[in-house]
């Protein structure tokens, strides 16, 4: 198993992330920038290739804005998702427009600026996936017809198959990006759902004990203050006496999908301890909220349960252990008291929440 996960994460190397593309495509802008702005502005070598300014001071300008626009947006990536999906889609296709500017400069069907169209022919179908490959080799035929035909006073032989051939390559490249872009999508899928199995409850869908054991060693390794609970399900045994392990992994399930629903995932962590107890980490210490959190997942709780036929008649309770850690607290420290805490819910009546060394009953209030 080790070797497995080994393997997985170094395979895991090879491929990047939709914003590590970015990354890398914004570097690929900036160097054809420079590479253009010293072809354009170094008078002597612009003379000696015969180029134009014509437009050029348009085109410069146009290309470090958008540029800049989406080298803010990658910095600010986590702050603003979906307007960062917008820039992104946006500035492929300013590239393309650029790009076919730039053709057009230097010499349309002949420019050396056409190979450039490949990468961002490729860098489109990456990121718009197998819906944009389509878009993408049309785009990129219709923009390439216009500025070859454009500036072509005779329509040779040479020029047809010149057109004719990189017509022809921007589809296999538009073809094979796509295949390319599907295996790495498939690869990632699989990924993410063997990482899931491998720190996920399958029942509940929350994260395992080991995934638990992990976490709470480093936020008590980073002294970093938080609040451990401990829930557990009353009469959990009996309840599978009665009903069966099948409908027993139903109750589970219902409350492993409350803290699912109810959690702030940023603020936030829950695992299925072990059997019928649970483990959620919260990073907020006052009272008051815990205790409306655990009334909310009480009441989400007993509606999942009356959505199963063969339990909607029972009272199902869960009963709270709470610990705030402290900095100086080692992992067994912060454990041991949410434990104590639970036994003493447990032993009290059940149904209820204990604080640190007071106790209050929130059945009642439900």
């Amino acid at each position: 198993m080790n070797k497995f996960l080994r393997g997985a994460k170094d395979m895991k190397r090879l491929y990047l992330t939709d914003i590590q593309i970015e990354q890398l495509f914004s570097v690929i802008r900036w160097f054809f920038l420079i590479v253009c702005g010293f072809l354009f502005y170094y008078e002597p070598l612009r003379q000696e290739l015969q180029l134009s300014l014509e437009t050029v001071d348009y085109l410069m300008i146009v290309a470090i804005s958008y540029m800049l626009i989406t080298q803010l947006t990658l910095f600010f990536v986590n702050k603003q998702k979906k307007l960062t999906r917008f820039i992104i889609k946006a500035a492929i296709l300013m590239d393309f427009l650029v790009i076919f500017w730039l053709i057009a400069l230097t010499g349309g069907i002949n420019s050396w600026f056409v190979p450039v169209v490949y990468l961002f022919l490729i860098h489109g179908t990456i990121y718009w996936r197998a819906k944009g490959t389509i878009f993408a080799v049309i785009f990129t035929i219709l923009g390439y017809t216009a500025v070859s035909f454009y500036q072509v006073n005779e329509l040779t032989s040479n020029v047809l198959w010149t057109y004719i051939f990189n017509v022809v390559f921007f589809i296999i490249i538009g073809l094979f990006a796509n295949t390319l872009t599907r295996r790495e999508r498939e690869y990632q899928k699989e990924h993410v759902t063997f990482q899931d199995q491998f720190v996920k409850d399958y029942i509940t869908g929350l994260y395992n004990h080991r995934s638990f054991q992990n976490t709470l060693t480093k936020l008590t390794q980073s002294d970093k203050e938080f609040t451990l609970i401990l829930a557990d399900i009353d009469n959990f045994k009996q309840i599978n006496d009665r009903v069966g392990h099948t409908l027993g992994d139903q109750v589970l399930s219902a409350f492993g999908n409350t803290l699912q629903h109810q959690l702030d995932k940023a603020e936030s962590y829950s695992f299925r301890y072990g059997g019928e107890e649970f483990a959620i980490i919260l990073f907020d210490r006052h009272k008051r909220f815990i205790e409306q959190q655990v009334k909310e997942w009480n009441i989400l709780f007993q509606h999942g349960i009356q959505l199963i036929p063969e339990l909607k008649d029972m009272n199902i309770t869960i009963s709270y252990g709470v610990a705030f850690a402290q900095p100086e607290d080692y992992k067994e420290d912060v454990l041991n008291r949410a434990e104590e805490h639970l036994y003493l819910a447990k032993s009290n009546g059940k149904d209820q929440i204990m604080f640190q060394e007071s106790f209050e009953r929130i059945g009642e209030s439900r």
